[in-house]
């Protein structure tokens, strides 16, 4: 679902005889919220996409190139980062897209002047990270906000991937004109848990069938919190019948491991690393636990509710925007004390699946994203023409 801040996203559709051509550029394409935004809007969108990843690909990537979409990895580590804007913008040259849309924030750094420098006659930047303190994790500070309104005067546009980030962006003196809130999309039915996919997973990870699997899907890096995750889940792991799945990947993993050793909960987690098969993984849950509460969207939470899972929850702003939260989604207090309080009210609720709620299916729907971003698209490129 898309709301524009400015004009309306279908306005005057730009019109060219061919698809359009759209050329994504995002950082790497591991497992995070916003790499599989990325496949999603890929996956579903009538333009002729390429994406180029600027540091590596990783589950996502390998997982697109599998299905056949057109995947580049720039390779900007090392001594070939000072010219990651040169080589670039020749890549970009010798594509000729339409459009170039950039998320998170390297990519806005790298890929934004690149298309300028390219010539490429639209540049929409997706913001996935920009909480309330940080942005990606980085403190907020005057030359990080001079930067960051730089770049958004150099693009011709903004998404917003819910209400609550296009509020942030006001914030920061981001003109609603030039912004376009486009919710990020969920595969409701790719979602739906499969008891084959249970199974097998559960049996892969060596969960009894009796057990009750937490799950934490995210990366893991301080943001995430996976820590007071861990500290929260420990008693239920100690008393035996629980075990906690911990899928994704981050510098943090000797830390966790070794917290779990401290807590005497190591024999009763299972470290998945990064996963390409969120929704297998889903399938293999009880519950899902998220900590993190600097969140523009909460993917893995609505993700979870989607799957028809409980889920104790910090912060979503996605669920909060709907106009009830879902009775089977726990608002938790921050903090692993909070997190235990939660769990506590799932279990007196009953740990069962339920019924995805029609409101989430409606708002969140990933063909109706995409399908949003592409008429943004059209619409900033006819604004352009002669």
């Amino acid at each position: 679902m898309s709301t524009a801040r400015g004009s309306s996203p279908s306005a005057a559709p730009g019109t060219t005889g061919r698809p359009l051509r759209v050329v994504h550029v995002i950082t790497t394409l591991t497992t995070g919220g916003a790499e599989r935004q990325l496949e999603m809007l890929v996956q579903r969108s009538t333009s002729e996409t390429a994406t180029v990843a600027l540091y590596e690909a990783g589950p996502v990537g390998d997982a697109m190139v599998t299905r056949g979409d057109r995947v580049r990895v720039l390779g900007m580590d090392g001594w070939r980062k000072p010219l990651a804007v040169l080589r670039l913008a020749r890549l970009l040259r010798a594509w000729a897209p339409d459009v170039v849309h950039v998320h998170l924030l390297a990519a806005q750094l790298w890929g934004i002047p690149a298309a300028r420098l390219a010539g490429v006659p639209v540049v929409v930047s997706s913001e996935h990270s920009l909480m309330a303190d940080t942005v990606e994790g980085r403190p907020h500070a005057w030359w990080l906000r001079g930067l960051y309104r730089g770049l958004e005067r150099l693009a011709t546009h903004t998404v917003a991937v819910s209400a609550t980030t296009a509020e942030r962006l006001e914030g920061w003196g981001v003109a609603p004109a030039r912004i376009t809130v486009v919710d990020n999309g969920v595969d409701v039915e790719a979602l739906a848990p499969r008891p084959a996919d249970r199974a097998a997973v559960r049996a892969e990870l060596s969960v009894a069938d009796g057990d009750v699997a937490l799950a934490v899907v995210g990366r893991l890096d301080p943001v995430k919190r996976v820590d007071e995750v861990l500290r929260a889940c420990a008693p239920r792991l100690l008393a035996g019948g629980h075990v906690l799945l911990v899928a994704g990947a981050g510098d943090l993993l000797g830390e966790l491991q070794a917290l779990a050793a401290d807590l005497g909960v190591a024999g009763a987690v299972r470290w998945l690393g990064p996963r390409g098969d969120v929704p297998r993984v889903l399938a293999a849950a009880d519950v899902v636990v998220s900590a993190s509460r600097d969140e523009t969207f909460g993917m893995a939470v609505v993700e979870a509710v989607a799957a028809g899972l409980p889920v104790v929850f910090v912060e979503c702003p996605a669920l909060t925007e709907l106009p009830t939260v879902p009775e089977g989604a726990v608002p938790a207090a921050p903090g692993a004390e909070g997190l235990r309080a939660g769990l506590a009210e799932l279990e007196r609720r009953g740990l069962h699946r339920r019924p995805v709620p029609a409101e989430l299916t409606a708002r969140y729907g990933a063909a109706a994203a995409a399908a949003s971003v592409d008429a943004l698209h059209r619409r900033l490129l006819a604004a352009r023409r002669p």
